[in-house]
């Protein structure tokens, strides 16, 4: 499963931030063999049309995904379909850790090449939605004039589905009630995650 994907070190600004824990090694690849399915996704959770966009044919879903009820702590996702037979594509996961920038990935994504996609965004506090999704591989980029949406021609959702997850609580659109939960690591993070994915 592993060997499938390609493993990078180091980007640019988050250099030298810390080292996967042994912990988070085996949530990552825990979550490399969970398969999330398209159907389901909460009906309530549709987006018909985010203000601006271009028309599309394929679904997107967008939410939180409750993670811990007693400290009120919950995570922000962005689900795109991919633009054909999203059922038989691979999915792409996205999210933003907190400590450490490695990052697993497929630079130019084509069914044959990838199976899963899961890239860890550096941080901390580095948005996924605002900046995976709106500024590198999701659907759409701003126009110009910032007052509209325009179609990436160059999208992963192309080749894939793509899951884009505000990580940890206190990034993006992700919160908690809980004051303590916004000081967190690694472990908290792949935990956060792979509860988020088995809810899904």
């Amino acid at each position: 499963m592993v060997s499938s994907l390609g493993l990078v070190r180091g980007c640019g600004s988050c250099e030298g931030m810390g080292v996967i824990s042994i912990v988070g090694v085996l949530i990552v690849v825990s979550l490399l063999g969970t398969t999330i399915w398209v159907e389901g996704y909460p009906i309530e959770d549709l987006v018909v049309r985010l203000p601006g966009q271009p028309k599309v044919e394929f679904k997107q879903y967008a939410g939180y995904v409750d993670i811990d009820l007693k400290h009120g702590r919950s995570l922000f996702y962005y689900f795109v379909e991919a633009e054909h037979d999203p059922h038989n594509k691979p999915l792409t996961l996205w999210f933003c850790p907190v400590l450490y920038c490695t990052v697993l990935y497929c630079p130019v994504p084509t069914v044959l090449q990838i199976k899963r996609t899961l890239w860890l965004n550096g941080g901390p506090g580095c948005s996924s939605f605002g900046g995976g999704a709106f500024t590198e591989l999701g659907p759409f980029y701003p126009t110009g004039d910032a007052r509209g949406l325009q179609r990436n021609s160059k999208s992963w959702n192309r080749a894939s589905n793509l899951l884009f997850v505000e990580s940890p609580a206190g990034v993006g659109w992700s919160y908690s009630n809980t004051t303590s939960d916004y000081s967190t690591g690694d472990t908290t993070t792949a935990n956060d995650l792979l509860s988020m994915i088995k809810t899904c």
